[in-house]
């Protein structure tokens, strides 16, 4: 009786452990689901900001232009470890959850990264824009006015910038009117791109009498603002992601613990 009573005691305890490790399964596959989400939105965001503020990022020389790049290949990342968790967690295969485990870390590390540049760079953002649009513009007005000693992809994307954001200028028209080579080859003529699009004489358009269809706010104050909303928003989904990761290591690690001394007692 006492054996019956052993072996009885033995199954119960069997039971709770198997529906243990099938909630935690069933909760990693959730998770895992969740991840090929945030994988698809990781990267929907990078490609987003990587065709809508590409010139603005481009004009910024610093390590932050590279945000949109790392968070479209993170995304990509996250996206094929949430089909490898559901894999593992299905076929209670600990190799492969061992393997998802060590690359969810090494994902989660890699948003960290993205995290810690993307506050660094915010707080010098305006330095930055300035430093590299007055750069651009310099090329531009070289390029257009002095024998094209500048470089014209400087100039189509200062073009793009003061197109897209209705700015001119650093701070505005007399980035073009005061500087020497571009007066002495346009007088008082300024970017098409600095004036409403139907007011334009061809790649020009004039000041005198025509103040109402220029755009007479900087640049440098427009594109600050821009970056400076995306990188706090930018920060605050990658903080949500890291931490519903750091669940799914958990999770993880929990699973292949399970199925090892699960394994270990059928042995």
């Amino acid at each position: 009786r006492i054996q019956i009573l052993f072996e009885d005691s033995l199954t119960l305890t069997k039971i709770k452990m198997g529906c243990k490790k099938n909630m935690i399964k069933l909760l990693l596959v959730v998770f895992n689901v969740i991840a090929v989400i945030i994988g698809l939105a990781l990267l929907g965001i990078g490609a987003y900001s990587k065709i809508e503020y590409g010139d603005i990022l481009s004009v910024s020389e610093s390590s932050f232009t590279s945000i949109p790049t790392m968070m479209m290949i993170l995304g990509v990342l996250v996206f094929i470890l949430g089909f490898l968790g559901c894999f593992g967690s299905f076929k209670e295969n600990r190799a492969c959850l061992i393997i998802y485990t060590i690359l969810l870390v090494i994902v989660l590390m890699g948003e960290l990264v993205a995290i810690i540049i993307t506050v660094i760079y915010n707080g010098k953002i305006k330095e930055q824009v300035q430093g590299g649009l007055e750069d651009k513009i310099a090329s531009y007005i070289a390029y257009d006015s002095d024998n094209k000693k500048g470089d014209k992809k400087d100039k189509e994307i200062v073009d793009d910038i003061q197109a897209s954001l209705k700015c001119c200028g650093t701070h505005g028209t007399s980035s073009y009117l005061e500087n020497e080579t571009w007066s002495s080859a346009h007088d008082t003529k300024i970017p098409a791109s600095c004036c409403i699009p139907d007011k334009t004489e061809g790649e020009y358009c004039e000041t005198n009498g025509n103040a109402a269809n220029v755009y007479k706010e900087g640049c440098v104050d427009l594109a600050t603002d821009a970056l400076s909303d995306n990188a706090g928003l930018v920060i605050g989904i990658a903080c949500a992601f890291v931490f519903i990761q750091i669940i799914g290591v958990c999770l993880g690690c929990v699973l292949c613990q399970r199925i090892a001394r699960d394994g270990y007692k059928e042995v």
